[in-house]
């Protein structure tokens, strides 16, 4: 058996927890969770932190921590700086259980897409119903965030060898 934890991160991420066993995924938890612009900068961060250390407290341990890799290319300074302070939320959220994140588990959204809707340039929607189809559930995704986060978790997994892909 292997559990995995995987995030979509942004300024209103998402989590997703995942078990395999006998090469069959199955979800224990999605959630994702918006941060307000009211609040300041220093408030949102520390929610993403709880939001996460809750998941982690919660369905820990884990085998495996993952989330999709972020490259801010196209983003504005602004916008990369809120994605910035929720991926230092979420890594001192992991810390805290003795967990990190490395390089080797940061996926790239092309590959995300690729393996779940089984093209590099699938729409949020695609990928959604991707892991719909991977994981043989009919789930009613309540945000995006919790679809890619979910989408990060079977994406390590297929690459990893412990499901098939598509």
């Amino acid at each position: 058996m292997t559990r995995i934890l995987a995030f979509d991160i942004s300024a209103s991420p998402g989590v997703a927890v995942i078990e395999i066993k006998k090469n069959k995924p199955k979800l224990l938890y999605v959630d994702s969770v918006k941060t307000d612009t009211k609040n300041t900068d220093a408030q949102r961060y520390e929610y993403i932190t709880a939001f996460a250390v809750k998941a982690i407290h919660e369905y820990g341990p884990f085998d495996a921590v993952c989330r999709e890799k972020y490259t801010g290319s196209s983003r504005s300074k602004r916008a990369k700086q809120l994605v910035y302070g929720a991926w230092a939320a979420i890594d001192m959220a992991c810390g805290k259980y003795g967990y990190a994140i490395d390089e080797k588990d940061e996926i790239v959204a092309s590959a995300i897409k690729k393996a779940t809707a089984g093209k590099g340039g699938a729409s949020k929607e695609e990928v959604a119903d991707g892991v719909r189809r991977i994981l043989n559930e009919d789930i009613a995704f309540k945000s995006d965030d919790e679809s890619d986060a979910v989408a990060v978790a079977l994406t390590y997994a297929i690459r990893e060898g412990l499901i098939d892909g598509l």
